[in-house]
């Protein structure tokens, strides 16, 4: 295969894009502004493929590591490419000369994809001639492991692009679900930013504890991980930012103040050693103390119930499908069920009385909103 892939910004998602699409056959460009960058990105991804040879996925090396260039000249890396794909710094002048960039050196590319989380695809896109080129295309971290992939479509984008993006995505052995519309959040913030900010507001009014509150996701409902023990390993200060730029673009929800009171004090969770739990040392992970017993008193519909609204809220407005939420919330968030199918079977009347017992407990405006779209 000598299509060629443009991958700019070689940090976490950058390089994890750069492997899986040299995994898939493409030859691979990875762009950054410093060698070091470069060398360090070259050196993960070396380690993650021993890994995978470990566990007979690849068999030789040698063969994925020689399918990936790397180069500090933005202009080599996206000389004669048919995809580019940008994982920078959330800041959106980087981004746009980027694309100005791209759409002036290939403008036959089949699409820019932007892996953002937080800016709009429609900003990123509104100044370019290309602009129906522009699709959001967000990964979920490790990209390596992770098999769900969010394509948005920006205001601009074409329904070409939207469908050469999904297809891209199924061949770099992903499981693609659209977001037909550019909202903040796409599907799965949005769903986490429901549940993660009304399980702390429960805290926070003393209706249960963190340790009640995780214990009562992992063992009544068989989430992988507790909602504070998920914060913790993932970082407080990344989804605080992904909330806040949310809610600058309108997502209607409150961001917890004890979120905000953490991120102030550099709390951060794992990497810092201390967030909700606390941990061994910085950037030392064990396992926090989660007994089946402790969740045994409460209700974790209590603070799931936002999540099946904003579903309900996506699905009303033509934002998602039924199904790709349901496999969105597996795949991104490793439910055991589909959100949506969790509803259905608990029964949307029982989620409707919880989601109403929650606005009377936090006195949200946002849960009296999120009741209509269970009529």
């Amino acid at each position: 295969m000598n299509e060629k892939v443009s991958v700019i910004g070689a940090g976490t998602m950058g390089h994890g894009i750069a492997q899986i699409a040299a995994m898939s056959g493409f030859q691979v460009w990875i762009y950054d502004i410093k060698e070091e960058i470069l060398f360090n990105a070259i050196e993960k991804i070396k380690q993650s493929l021993e890994k995978f040879k470990a566990k007979g996925v690849i068999s030789d090396i040698n063969e994925v590591l020689s399918r990936i260039n790397k180069t500090t000249s933005l202009e080599d890396a996206l000389k004669n490419s048919n995809y580019m794909i940008e994982a920078v710094l959330e800041i959106l002048d980087i981004k746009l000369q980027i694309f100005k960039k791209a759409e002036s050196i290939i403008p036959d590319a089949e699409f820019f994809g932007t892996n953002t989380s937080s800016l709009p695809i429609s900003e990123i896109s509104r100044e370019l001639t290309l602009k129906e080129k522009v699709v959001g295309i967000h990964f979920f971290n490790p990209p390596q492991l992770m098999k769900l992939v969010e394509i948005i479509k920006g205001n601009y984008t074409s329904e070409e692009t939207l469908n050469k993006a999904v297809i891209f995505g199924k061949r770099l052995n992903k499981v693609p679900v659209i977001v037909k519309k550019d909202v903040p959040g796409f599907i799965v913030n949005r769903l986490l930013a429901r549940l993660m900010n009304a399980s702390c507001q429960i805290v926070e009014n003393n209706v249960a504890n963190i340790v009640e509150i995780d214990s009562a996701l992992k063992y009544k409902l068989g989430f992988p991980m507790g909602v504070f023990e998920l914060a913790d390993y993932s970082g407080i200060d990344v989804f605080y930012l992904v909330f806040r730029a949310m809610k600058e673009r309108g997502f209607l929800g409150s961001i917890c103040k004890t979120f905000e009171k953490m991120y102030e004090e550099g709390k951060f969770g794992v990497k810092t050693g201390e967030g909700f739990y606390k941990y061994p040392g910085k950037g030392i992970y064990k396992k926090p103390d989660i007994p089946a017993e402790a969740g045994s008193k409460f209700d974790p519909w209590l603070v799931v119930s936002p999540e099946v609204g904003e579903a309900l809220w996506l699905i009303k407005n033509d934002i998602a499908s039924e199904s790709d939420i349901n496999t969105a919330s597996m795949l991104g968030l490793g439910y055991p069920k589909g959100i949506v199918q969790m509803g259905n079977e608990f029964g949307l009347t029982n989620v409707k009385d919880r989601l109403k017992k929650l606005a009377e407990i936090t006195g949200k405006k946002e849960y009296d909103y999120l009741l209509q779209y269970f009529e």
